[in-house]
């Protein structure tokens, strides 16, 4: 049997352009969700450009809007937050420090808001740490 080299050629680089296509057709890692999934919580650098820790609760509120929810212990929470570029969805709990200034920010499971909402101090640390 004779085989050419170009065909050779040819026929190998079918072969990378379909398992190029092939990985690049596969669902990336959404490890946002999943850690949200897997625990509970999952803790936040940023709520969108403007909201970080040490943020004042006044810009929050002009940034985010009034919380659907406020906690006894002074936490804020948003419902139906979506983590950037994630399918991770749940409740943005913002917590403030003594001075006003956001100390944490996490996305929250409704379970994890129920527990929060039932002891917001002892919640506090079913919120996963960053």
């Amino acid at each position: 049997m004779k085989t050419s080299l170009p065909h050779l050629r040819r026929l190998s680089a079918v072969l990378v352009l379909c398992a190029v296509a092939a990985s690049a057709g596969a669902a990336p890692a959404d490890r946002a969700a999943a850690a949200l999934a897997r625990h509970g919580s999952l803790p936040l650098v940023a709520a969108g450009p403007h909201v970080a820790p040490g943020t004042f609760q006044i810009q929050v509120a002009a940034k985010l809007g009034r919380p659907d929810d406020r906690l006894a212990d002074g936490t804020w929470l948003y419902h139906h937050h979506r983590v950037e570029a994630s399918d991770a969805e749940g409740t943005l709990v913002v917590r403030f420090g003594a001075d006003r200034r956001v100390s944490s920010l996490s996305l929250a499971t409704a379970a994890v808001v129920a527990s929060l909402r039932a002891n917001p101090v002892d919640g506090a640390g079913r919120l996963a740490a960053k």
